[in-house]
């Protein structure tokens, strides 16, 4: 069996469910003759970002007739033979992001939802629902989550960060701690969050003071920044039944990472830009060393002593998961080292862009992948979803 955990759908009646004043200013979809979608229109749309860069709707693989529910789409999969797909929205054409006003994102996701119900209801031994939320609305969110683990989700989708108002560039999820009761409720259910880019509000990749010169190569996605805060924030201490998938990022970034922050929270960093040459991060202080230099830190160290109370390693091994890229040359390095069981068989289809163009190809590069035991690639396609996912074998 395999089972696909990152394809994108676009149902286009995603908002006709809206009702009363907020219909009106609801995203509406153009459809050329031959049934694409091919513009949209938001009436209720946040006011724009300075400096922010959202991509254009209707975005990658809309041409595609395999990008909406249908038999075209359920073709692709069988001719590829992968069993099941778990489906994510397609968030270019969704015009969705956590900057649109609370009460219309919650109606938004809602209709979505409601769009994906039928497209499970449909064909429900191959179709695996992911419900949109919106997180800023924790309330309605949280309803939203019960509403959809009733109904049969397995899943639920979330930007990689959380876009603000006040500034282009992206904050962490971890930092955000009016989010954690619907991350407790998320965990309660037993409903893995999908981090996944979500192309409206902002769109940055790195912050925009490295976009030049090169300096992108070792500067800090906004994307592994927002992961690693769930690690750092102590949100995972708090939370440990909670499960995160990091979707189409790759995996070559994990073991350099991983084995950095390991390093770190066990034996701080000197700071020599400091006078006096104190440690930037402790993951252990002994009594009456801390000053209030060190390092120039901004958070005390009483808040920040208490977390992280594993490895960094720990986290990565039990709370997060990652989708794989099988043509990425450091993919079964990433395996070995982080063990087959935090990885998920993807496609990324129907997108064109690098996490889906090998999207034909996917099923055999995983099959011929020399080096890998068969028993990782069978937890690879199948086991880990079915585990994580609470799915019938």
């Amino acid at each position: 069996m395999i089972i696909d955990c990152d394809t994108h759908i676009l149902p286009r009646d995603s908002y006709a469910r809206i009702d009363g004043p907020l219909a009106a200013l609801a995203p509406r979809f153009t459809v050329d003759a031959d049934g694409f979608i091919n513009g949209t229109e938001f009436p209720g749309a946040p006011r724009p970002v300075p400096g922010a860069t959202p991509l254009p709707s209707p975005g990658s693989g809309c041409r595609y007739p395999g990008m909406y529910p249908g038999p075209e789409r359920a073709k692709f999969f069988a001719e590829q033979g992968i069993d099941r797909e778990l489906v994510l929205p397609q968030f270019s054409a969704m015009l969705f992001s956590y900057l649109v006003d609370a009460p219309l994102a919650t109606a938004m996701a809602h209709s979505y939802n409601l769009s994906i119900l039928d497209a499970m209801k449909a064909e429900p031994d191959r179709i695996i629902g992911a419900a949109l939320v919106a997180l800023q609305d924790v309330d309605g969110a949280i309803a939203e989550i019960e509403w959809a683990h009733a109904n049969g989700f397995k899943a639920i989708a979330i930007d990689k960060v959380y876009p603000v108002a006040a500034h282009p560039f992206s904050e962490t999820l971890g930092s955000h701690r009016e989010l954690w009761p619907f991350f407790a409720r998320a965990a309660q259910l037993k409903m893995p969050l999908m981090m996944h880019s979500i192309q409206h509000g902002h769109r940055l990749s790195n912050l925009m003071f490295f976009q030049s010169d090169g300096l992108e190569l070792f500067a800090p996605t906004e994307g592994h920044l927002s992961l690693v805060s769930l690690v750092t924030s102590g949100l995972l201490d708090d939370i440990p039944d909670l499960r995160f998938v990091y979707t189409e990022a790759g995996t070559a970034f994990i073991r350099p990472l991983v084995e950095k922050l390991d390093a770190a929270l066990e034996k701080a960093p000197v700071n020599y830009d400091d006078e006096d040459a104190s440690a930037r991060f402790h993951r252990r202080i002994a009594p009456g060393t801390e000053r209030s230099s060190a390092g120039k830190r901004l958070t005390a160290a009483d808040v920040y002593e208490v977390k992280n109370r594993k490895p960094a390693s720990h986290y990565f091994r039990t709370n997060l998961f990652f989708t794989i890229e099988t043509e990425e040359p450091g993919f079964a390095e990433a395996v070995e080292f982080l063990g087959a069981s935090q990885f998920l068989f993807a496609t990324d289809y129907p997108h064109d862009d690098p996490g889906g163009r090998m999207k034909m190809k996917d099923v055999q590069l995983l099959r011929d992948l020399p080096g890998m035991p068969e028993a990782s690639k069978d937890m690879i396609r199948s086991g880990n979803a079915i585990a994580l996912l609470g799915l019938d074998s």
